[in-house]
């Protein structure tokens, strides 16, 4: 299941059951206070009522519904659609009932008004979502970000295609005319600095380029655009080249592939390239009139990840009423020891490079950023992240609360945000992403987390970065719900025993 698909059954499933509940509560309202047709009923009957109406729902919505993709359905299609799915539910609410001895079955009026009214809700509501769905959502943060790799006589039809798609969001198109020779392109990662191998000239090559297609940017028309790639916040590239053999392309999709952004290209043959994976996560479909294969470092049970962002809501929300005493208390003795303000807020980089300003409770003197330069040669960590014990910038309030964890609790906001999860991966700063190579990005393919499995590996033993990288990996390969469970009460251990802390 892709993520429009995802996200259309889910936004569905919320207007559906927003509907029905309106639907009955105007019925109650209707028949029961104003026409006096609805006969008194107590709260247990009623609460039978509803819960047996909301089990019909969710089991014909999860085993039957009939979902159409907004973007080519028509309006007697959706209509035919929408009745099917809502006769379901009350033929299946109405069995449950009459089998339950529920005496509000005696009344019709509850019945055929709540049917209606959910029918005719139901329509008003999937309207304003289509409108929702193909206006604002592909300029909102949830769309997925895209990059376009092509050439000019493709780029226009091309990115029409993907423009037309109500989840992608394109960020820039890629014009490669002048490193394509009749069928044939080539790719070299290790010359110069990302350079692309020319050996032949081209047919025609172009000395001016478009700077926008169809008002989406053209980022570049050389060998700079992987640079662009690596540094953009992109989900997934779009690759439509002209070449007639596998090897000309297959090490621009190793390169992306490293990244960990996922990669759509249109390919003539597959063989090699199958072979040539390094993750085997290959998804071949047509996709905007093209034949494409999807190249994904890992995949991911989309329903499960749903889920998860669910638990991330509940108990991001638990975190925020359970942190605020305890940060309440921590500000008397912070504030009094040193001067600054009570949260430290920094920009961090995120899932597949996207900025978000990170919150913890400022464990630091004021001018610790500015002292950090004068520290680095003490820096005990391997690589591009920053360590050093007995860090002078850190207040001896800020190393209680540190021993303690307490300095992360600010981060519930940022999970109930969607910039970072309970359980993920380590959050960069800025500089430290600037430095990384390919293959480092693909630990941001997932959302960072408050804790993870680095963090409950013994951070403090942990001094090369290379080994934080090869734990978020492994983190993101085998990711599970009881993996999430697993860390979840490992880091209970870990901050009661403060084993590991920083």
């Amino acid at each position: 299941m892709n993520k429009r698909t995802r996200t259309q059954l889910i936004l569905e499933f919320l207007v559906d059951i927003v509907c029905l509940a309106l639907a009955n509560i105007i019925s109650i309202f209707i028949f029961s206070d104003v026409f006096h047709r609805i006969p008194h009923f107590g709260n247990d009957e009623w609460s039978r009522y509803f819960f047996t109406l909301a089990m019909a729902f969710l089991i014909i919505f999860l085993g039957f519904h009939r979902s159409i993709n907004i973007q080519s359905r028509n309006r007697s299609r959706e209509i035919s659609s929408l009745f099917i799915n809502t006769t379901l539910t009350y033929a299946l609410f109405s069995v449950a009932i009459v089998l339950l001895k529920n005496p509000i079955v005696e009344s019709r009026y509850m019945l055929l008004s709540g049917y209606v009214f959910f029918v005719l809700l139901s329509m008003i509501g999937r309207y304003f979502l289509k409108r929702y769905l193909t206006g604002f959502f592909t300029k909102s943060k949830i769309a997925s970000y895209v990059g376009i790799i092509t050439t000019s006589d493709r780029a226009e039809d091309f990115v029409k295609s993907i423009d037309a798609d109500w989840s992608l969001n394109i960020r820039g198109v890629v014009l490669l005319d002048n490193f394509v020779s009749g069928n044939a392109f080539r790719f070299n990662p290790y010359e110069e600095v990302y350079g692309i191998s020319s050996p032949f000239v081209p047919a025609t090559k172009l000395s001016s380029f478009p700077e926008a297609v169809l008002d989406h940017p053209v980022v570049a028309v050389d060998e700079s655009f992987l640079d662009w790639v690596r540094s953009s916040p992109l989900d997934d590239v779009f690759i439509n080249l002209p070449y007639s053999d596998d090897s000309e392309i297959q090490q621009l999709i190793e390169e992306l592939e490293d990244m960990g952004i996922t990669v759509h290209v249109n390919i003539p043959m597959l063989d090699d390239i199958l072979e040539a994976s390094k993750f085997n996560n290959i998804n071949c479909k047509i996709q905007y009139g093209s034949p494409m294969a999807t190249f994904e470092a890992s995949t991911k049970n989309s329903v499960l990840l749903s889920l998860k962002r669910v638990s991330d809501i509940i108990l991001g929300l638990i975190g925020c009423v359970l942190s605020l005493p305890i940060i309440l208390v921590t500000a008397i003795p912070l504030k009094l020891e040193s001067k600054g303000p009570l949260f430290f807020k920094q920009q961090r980089v995120g899932k597949n490079g996207r900025l978000f300003y990170i919150y913890k409770l400022r464990s630091m003197y004021e001018d610790a950023e500015k002292r950090k330069q004068e520290l680095m040669e003490k820096n005990q960590m391997d690589g591009f992240m920053f360590k050093m014990e007995n860090d002078p910038r850190i207040t001896k309030v800020g190393r209680v609360i540190r021993k303690l964890s307490i300095d992360e609790l600010p981060q519930f906001f940022n999970v109930l945000k969607g910039d970072m999860s309970l359980i993920g991966t380590r959050p960069p700063t800025v500089d430290e992403f600037n430095q990384y190579e390919s293959r480092h990005k693909r630990r941001l393919s997932m959302r960072p987390g408050i804790t993870g499995l680095w963090q409950v590996s013994g951070r403090s033993e942990v001094n090369d970065f290379e080994e934080v990288v090869k734990l978020d990996c492994k983190y993101i390969d085998n990711w599970s719900i009881a993996l999430d469970i697993s860390i979840f009460f490992k880091t209970i251990v870990v901050v009661l025993t403060r084993k590991g802390a920083e």
